[in-house]
């Protein structure tokens, strides 16, 4: 296998499908000694006889091929991911250049052949797995090319010490769909991007989003995931979660712990209306999650997950699996079936987690111009409502003591969560031409959830009796039934105007929503002593009146994005969404209908000059548009939707040494944010402001093939600009002004070591207030994780120690003026078997 060719300047490219083996050829310069080739073959034989392979076997298969025409970077990545090719080159060879189309059943070579046709670019295979790209002579292919024809290149050196940035390592993405409905290179994109691998979750032992989102570094965890619903701000705001380019109205807040069927994560940080359109949260960026697709082979994995919590009740049980195969003789319909089973007791008393999710996922490519994808997803979570921990005895003193961590004050007798949710996503690839697709989309998913639970609200400190009392309400009865149908259509595709090439996204989408919620009040819930809780043998009365909404929306628009290459070293990115919007909403307990119709233009506009291979400096403006379900204000008319702005710049990394990341400065502004009627008690209006802005750095480093280190830090300066509440100067709640994070990760591949790995990583979250008040502060906390595995044949065993100092530390509830606690000292091993 080969990693990277590296012109004189240091630049380099590689398209490869897994991580590579020490010892990688690199292109260099024009010259190949005798001893040079003799080293290089005697390298190849011996990767090729320790993994038992044929030599010939891979280069006479024949695969089914389905590649548009287009970017040549991106025809060749799809090339190496079918064949599993090794492809080595300068990245300067293939910028701009444009691949013919190929669709069908060939060798590798005669594939590459026909993608190369009409290039510049003349190929060498170095053995079955192993192809080096360099200049050579036009149109020195045949029309219908056969295996062992290959055009004679110049000669090359060989280097084995240089680590390629370009997908060289199982943690390092660099192309991304989270800034394009376009699959590209993230250092094209004016805005920044943040690619988290499946290698990375596995490695890192996460158990929910929150655990993987502690890569972000502007990212920060309201809740954890026994919370009943977690939420996820970047650089200040809230961030909106994607499954596959589809905007997810309610499937975020089920299950947050569901990773099995999760492939990739792409953070776009800031905005991003222009490309996924409606934003259902304030701006702050967008979560694309890219869920498991099939493959050709058979294949299947099995694992366990067991463990517990140090000095604390509770256990993290759970099963998962992975299967995937062809469904016909042909291999043109594919499927791919993941799930999880988890029977866990939490740390927390009267707490369990029980939950169960399932994906699906299948494929049908018969190598003609139509590919047709379907992703079926199920999630359920049942649990209790935790309602959180008072500020008194946790992150402030009380006089009487620490509040512990397992506390449960709620009501164990009848307090329930439960919520599932199905998901459909249905979409197909057309190949239009040999330069354009069309993807019509449709998704169908429901949120259904039933909970009886307490709320806390004020707390009194008693010094007679040293109690802590917090007052609580509560509801029973209470039902989300929520369903959302989605119709999209993508038009992707490359066209040049002089000398300038279009790479176009042309894009409209449909939104039918129903929403409805109802539960009653309980009267009379006594309050609680939280160092000493004693709860009710049965639940309060319930309230007469009953309360809550429901309705529906709608949600059209139209958008167009173009990134312009106009010389190989600037791109010009720009785009607009124009939307509608619509919905009535009646509050069940009043009778009183709401109802909102309203429009809106976001904007993006950007450029990006690449300094270098590695290089690249880039600057952007991006708005959000989040409306809100038909709200009325005191006069009856409906709250305005919530707009956000970003202006970004900065500079974006890939070196041939296999560091990687970004820098930047960012300035958010959200405008429309919902504040106190001043002359209507009990109302809202839409004139507050909330400004953020600051730094963010994130790097990657794959050092050697065996250690990988990735860290950063955000800076994010955030005030209340706008207000009716007295606010006015404050930081805006649960937002750190400094976060930081760290991992590492290293691989023994030889001696008695050999398969063994350990990892270590850091997590800091700065001071943050509770409330936009400022009445309390969520105080500093630094948690260390650490982690080691073995791999024997196909078995793996793993063992994850998180919060290893065993820190004492609370983030923010996701419900009311309450905190919750972080999970403590937790140790837990994870047995998985392949076939």
């Amino acid at each position: 296998m080969i990693d990277t060719a590296t012109r004189a300047d240091g630049a380099s490219a590689m398209r490869k499908r897994d991580h590579l083996p020490a010892g990688k050829p690199a292109f260099h310069s024009p010259c190949l000694t005798k001893k040079q080739a003799a080293g290089l073959a005697l390298m190849l034989t011996l990767c090729h006889a320790a993994s038992g392979q044929p030599v010939e076997r891979d280069k006479a298969r024949v695969y089914r091929f389905s590649i548009p025409a287009g970017n040549m970077a991106s025809a060749l990545e799809a090339f190496s991911e079918t064949t599993g090719t090794q492809l080595s080159y300068p990245s300067v060879l293939v910028r701009d250049v444009k691949s013919n189309a190929l669709s069908g059943s060939y060798t590798p070579e005669q594939a590459l052949a026909k993608l190369l046709g009409d290039s510049d670019i003349g190929y060498r295979f170095a053995d079955d797995k192993v192809v080096a790209l360099a200049q050579a002579p036009k149109k020195n292919y045949p029309d219908n090319p056969a295996p062992g024809k290959t055009v004679e290149l110049s000669a090359m050196t060989v280097k084995g010490d240089s680590f390629g940035p370009d997908d060289s390592s199982p943690y390092i993405k660099s192309e991304s769909t989270a800034g394009s409905k376009i699959p590209i290179e993230t250092t094209r994109i004016p805005q920044s991007i943040q690619v988290i691998t499946g290698e990375a979750l596995k490695d890192q032992g996460a158990l929910s989003i929150g655990n993987i989102l502690k890569q972000v570094p502007s990212a920060t965890v309201i809740g954890t995931r026994f919370s009943r619903f977690p939420k996820i701000s970047i650089r200040g705001f809230r961030a909106d979660q994607n499954r596959n380019g589809i905007r997810q109205i309610f499937g975020g807040d089920v299950d947050w712990s569901a990773l099995s069927h999760i492939e990739n994560v792409e953070v776009l940080k800031g905005p991003g209306s222009t490309v996924y359109g409606q934003q259902t949260n304030d701006g702050g960026g967008v979560i694309n999650v890219i869920t498991k697709r099939p493959f050709d082979e058979f294949a299947s994995e099995f694992s366990f997950t067991r463990g517990g919590y140090d000095e604390f009740d509770g256990d993290i049980t759970s099963g998962q699996w992975d299967l995937n195969g062809p469904l016909l003789a042909d291999g043109a319909l594919k499927a791919r079936f993941t799930g999880e089973i988890e029977g866990s007791e939490s740390f927390i008393n009267f707490q369990n987690l029980d939950r169960e999710n399932f994906g699906l996922a299948l494929a049908w490519d018969d190598g003609g111009p139509v590919r047709g994808f379907i992703n079926a997803e199920y999630q359920h979570r049942s649990t209790a409502p935790n309602p959180g921990l008072p500020v008194f005895g946790t992150v402030r003193g009380s006089g009487f003591g620490n509040i512990s961590r397992d506390t449960y004050l709620g009501e164990p007798n009848f307090d329930n969560l439960e919520i599932e949710t199905p998901l459909v996503q249905a979409w197909l690839d057309i190949d239009v031409g040999e330069n354009w697709k069309i993807s019509p989309r449709f998704q169908y998913d429901e949120f259904n959830g039933d909970q009886d639970q307490v709320f806390l609200g004020p707390t009194t400190l008693d010094a007679a009796t040293g109690r802590i009392n917090v007052a609580r309400t509560g509801r029973t009865g209470f039902k989300e039934r929520d369903r959302a149908y989605i119709g999209q259509i993508d038009i992707t595709g490359t066209v040049e105007t002089g000398f300038l090439t279009h790479q176009i996204f042309l894009g409209g989408d449909y939104t039918k929503s129903h929403f409805g919620t109802s539960s009653v009040n309980l009267a009379g819930v006594p309050a609680i002593d939280a160092l000493n809780p004693v709860y009710l043998a049965a639940q309060p009365a319930a309230g007469p009146v009953l309360i809550g909404s429901h309705g529906t929306s709608e949600l059209g628009s139209f958008a167009f994005q173009d990134i312009i290459s106009i010389t190989p070293e600037f791109d010009l990115t720009g785009g607009l969404r124009q939307s509608t919007y619509s919905a009535k909403r009646l509050n069940i307990a009043s009778g009183v209908t709401s109802e909102i119709d309203t429009d809106n233009t976001s904007y993006q506009v950007g450029g990006t000059f690449h300094a270098t291979d590695s290089i690249h400096f880039f600057a952007g403006y991006g708005e959000g548009f989040s409306p809100l379900p038909a709200i009325a204000m005191a006069n009856g008319a409906s709250l305005e939707p919530g707009e956000s702005e970003q202006v970004e710049a900065g500079v974006k990394i890939n070196f041939p040494s296999g560091l990687s990341g970004t820098a930047s400065f960012f300035d958010i502004t959200r405008s429309n944010v919902t504040t106190p009627d001043r002359f209507n008690p009990g109302f809202q209006v839409a004139t507050g402001e909330i400004q953020s802005r600051g730094a963010e750095v994130e790097l990657a480093y794959q050092v050697t093939e065996q250690w990988y280190i990735q860290g950063g830090y955000a800076f994010i300066d955030a005030e209340i600009t706008q207000s009716n509440a007295n606010d006015v100067g404050n930081r805006p709640e649960k937002i750190p002004e400094h976060q930081a994070n760290i991992w590492t990760h290293y691989r023994f591949d030889s001696g008695v070591l050999k398969n063994l790995t350990l990892s270590a990583g850091a997590n800091y979250v700065g001071n943050r207030p509770l409330d936009n008040a400022n009445t309390a502060v969520l105080p500093n906390y630094t948690t260390l994780d650490l982690a080691t595995s073995y791999t024997w044949k196909n078995i793996k065993l793993e063992l994850f120690a998180n919060n290893v100092l065993d820190k004492r530390y609370f983030v923010s509830a996701d419900f009311g003026p309450a905190v919750f606690p972080g999970d403590p000292r937790a140790i837990f091993g994870r047995v998985s078997l392949k076939f």
